[in-house]
């Protein structure tokens, strides 16, 4: 009985640390564009529809694994892509869902130091982005570094 009791503590501990839903690429690219006028912008442009898979998402813990990219000088927020910045953002077909805005949580410092281009692995709390340009169409928040893997 002693040993059932250890393993489903530890079985417990394991799945509230793993919690997170490992997100790919491929399911952050079911999106559809619709040429919207933007009153603020007094232009049409094209505005993302997420499917309802990535609907499901919006507001809850993923983790993604991708390429790196400082994007400010203090560290505080940066991107990460599907590609390595030497194959560019967009270059080759790949679009605005290739790149994910990373903000990451107070205090946390070991994303600083990672290089440019490094292949790391992070989770945090999505955020659809479908109507503010000054955004990306998708935003972590509140993000820790889970692995550097190459």
């Amino acid at each position: 009985m002693r040993k059932v009791i250890i393993l489903s503590t530890m079985l417990l501990f394991f799945s509230i640390g793993y919690s997170q839903q490992a997100v790919t690429w491929q399911q952050l690219s079911k999106v559809k564009w619709v040429s919207s006028y933007i009153p603020s912008m007094d232009g049409f442009y094209d505005l993302p529809r997420f499917s309802k898979e990535i609907k499901a998402l919006d507001g809850k813990e993923i983790s993604i694994k991708g390429f790196y990219m400082p994007v400010d000088a203090s560290g505080k927020i940066f991107a990460l892509s599907a590609n390595p910045s030497n194959m560019c953002f967009f270059c080759g077909g790949a679009g605005y869902e290739s790149v994910i805005e990373v903000i990451p949580k107070s205090g946390e410092t070991s994303m600083k130091h990672i290089k440019t281009d490094k292949f790391i692995e992070i989770k945090g709390i999505l955020k659809t982005n479908k109507n503010d340009p000054n955004h990306l169409m998708y935003i972590l928040k509140d993000v820790e570094l889970i692995a550097i893997i190459r």
